[in-house]
C-alpha cells in the first residue's frame, strides 16, 4: 500500500510531517472527496511541488494520514496498559483516544477517511481488523484471568468493543461535536462492562469508570 515518500533528512521528515498536519485538517473538515491538493498545500504552507514530492496522489495522502493515525491510537492504548489490568487498559485507552479525537486533526482525520469506505480504491478494513486483533489479545487475557465472562468468543466481543466504541464517537460527534463524549463512554461502559465483567468483579471498574469520565473533555482543537 503507497503512502507516499519517507525521507531520510530531517528537513524531510518535518516538511513530510507538516503536510500530513495540512492535509488532516482539511480532510477533517470536508472529507476526502471535497478535499483539494491545492487546498492542502495551501493549509500546509507548501508549494504543489514539495506536495507532489511527498505525496504523488491525494490518496497516497489519505492513507498515510490514516496509518499515522493508527500508530498515534495505538501509542496511546499501550501508554494507557501501563500499571494497570486489561480491562483499565480498555477504559483508560478509551479515554485516551477520547482525547486524541478532540485535540489531534490527524487522530480525527485518520479516522474519518478510515471509515468512508468506497471512496479510496484501497480498501481500509485491514485497519479495523488490526485493532479487533489488538483487543482480542486484552479481551482474552480478561477472560483467562477470570475477569471476564467466556459466554462470546474473544474475536466477537473485540468487534463488538470496536463497533460499540466507533459508533459512540460518531454520535456524539454529530451531536455535540464530542463535547458529551466522556458521559457518552462512562455510559457506554457501563452496558459493555455490566454484560462482560463477572459480578463479583464488576463494581471496582465502574467506579473507576465513572471517576475517569467524570471531568469535561478538552476544548476541541
Amino acid at each position: 500500500m503507497e503512502t507516499g515518500r519517507a525521507p531520510q533528512q530531517q528537513r524531510g521528515r518535518e516538511r513530510r510531517r507538516a503536510l500530513l498536519e495540512g492535509a488532516s485538517r482539511v480532510f477533517d473538515r470536508v472529507g476526502f472527496a471535497q478535499a483539494s491538493l491545492s487546498d492542502i498545500a495551501r493549509e500546509s504552507n507548501a508549494t504543489m511541488g514539495s506536495l507532489y514530492f511527498y505525496f504523488p496522489s491525494k490518496e497516497q495522502l489519505a492513507l498515510a494520514i490514516i496509518t499515522e493515525q493508527n500508530a498515534r491510537t495505538f501509542s496511546s492504548l499501550e501508554q494507557a496498559g501501563r500499571g494497570r489490568d486489561t480491562v483499565q487498559t480498555l477504559l483508560h485507552g478509551s479515554k485516551a483516544i477520547a482525547d486524541q479525537l478532540l485535540t489531534d486533526a490527524v487522530v480525527r482525520a485518520g479516522i474519518r477517511l478510515s471509515m468512508e469506505q468506497g471512496t479510496l480504491s484501497a480498501p481500509t478494513n485491514g485497519f479495523y481488523a488490526d485493532w479487533i486483533g489488538g483487543i482480542t489479545d486484552l479481551v482474552e487475557l480478561a477472560a483467562g484471568r477470570g475477569i471476564l465472562r467466556r459466554d462470546f468468543e474473544a474475536a466477537q466481543l473485540s468487534r463488538m468493543i470496536v463497533a460499540t466504541f466507533t459508533g459512540t464517537h460518531v454520535v456524539s460527534n454529530v451531536l455535540t461535536g464530542r463535547a458529551d463524549v466522556y458521559a457518552a463512554l462512562h455510559v457506554m461502559w457501563g452496558v459493555v462492562l455490566r454484560g462482560l465483567v463477572e459480578a463479583d468483579r464488576v463494581d471496582p471498574y465502574l467506579e473507576e469508570s465513572a471517576e475517569l469520565f467524570a471531568s469535561e473533555p478538552p476544548e476541541r482543537s
